[in-house]
C-alpha cells in the first residue's frame, strides 16, 4: 500500500506543477517526497510524508520509549492513549519526519533557502487526536480520497509520471461508475 499511496502522491504534486524527488535515504531514515514548484518567481515547496493505511490496527506515531514499561508493551500499542501521551508521541514523530536537523540538512542540499510546507497524507486513522496535533505542529494533514478527488479533476499537463497509469485507471473507474 505504501509504494501505491507514495505512487499516487507523487502524481498529485507532478499534477500540481511541482517537480518531485522521492525516497532521499539518511542513513536509516527516508523522506518520502519533496516537491517544488515556482509561484510567482519564488519557490513554493513541499514536504511531504505519506503513510496509508485502510484498516489500521495501530496510531500514527509510536509510543515514547518512557512509556512503554508503565503503559503498553510495544511502542505500536493499539491500546487507547490520554491525551497528554499522544500529544507527546506526535512532538517526536513530528522531530523525527520533518523537523530534525538531518531533514532539515537534506532539504537545504537539494533545495537552500526554502520555506517548507510540511504535508502529511494519510488514510483512516484510529485517533483522529493525532491529526489535530499534528496540524496544531503546522503539519497540513491531507486524506488520501482528496488526492484520488484531485487527480480525477485535475489532469494537469504533465503527463508520463510513476503514477499516471494509475490515475487513470482510477479516472476509468470512476467514469464507468458515473455512468
Amino acid at each position: 500500500m505504501a509504494l501505491l499511496a507514495e505512487t499516487l502522491v507523487d502524481e498529485w504534486l507532478n499534477r500540481n506543477g511541482y517537480f518531485t524527488m522521492r525516497g532521499l535515504k539518511l542513513g536509516v531514515q527516508e523522506i518520502d517526497l519533496l516537491g517544488v514548484k515556482s509561484v510567482s518567481y519564488k519557490a513554493s515547496a513541499r514536504h511531504v510524508e505519506v503513510q496509508v493505511s485502510l484498516r489500521p490496527v495501530a496510531y500514527i506515531t509510536p509510543l515514547q520509549k518512557q512509556h512503554i514499561p508503565s503503559f503498553a508493551k510495544a511502542k505500536n500499542s493499539a491500546k487507547k492513549r490520554p491525551k497528554t501521551i499522544i500529544e507527546e508521541s506526535v512532538a517526536a514523530w513530528v522531530e523525527k519526519k520533518f523537523t530534525s536537523l538531518n531533514k532539515n540538512k537534506v532539504r537545504d542540499a537539494k533545495w537552500p533557502d526554502c520555506e517548507w510546507e510540511f504535508m502529511f497524507v494519510h488514510g483512516v486513522v484510529i485517533e483522529e487526536y493525532e491529526l489535530e496535533v499534528m496540524r496544531s505542529l503546522g503539519i497540513n494533514t491531507v486524506p488520501l480520497w482528496h488526492v484520488l478527488r484531485d487527480l480525477k479533476h485535475a489532469p494537469g499537463v504533465i503527463t508520463g509520471g510513476a503514477g499516471t497509469d494509475l490515475a487513470e485507471l482510477i479516472e476509468y473507474f470512476n467514469e464507468r461508475v458515473a455512468e
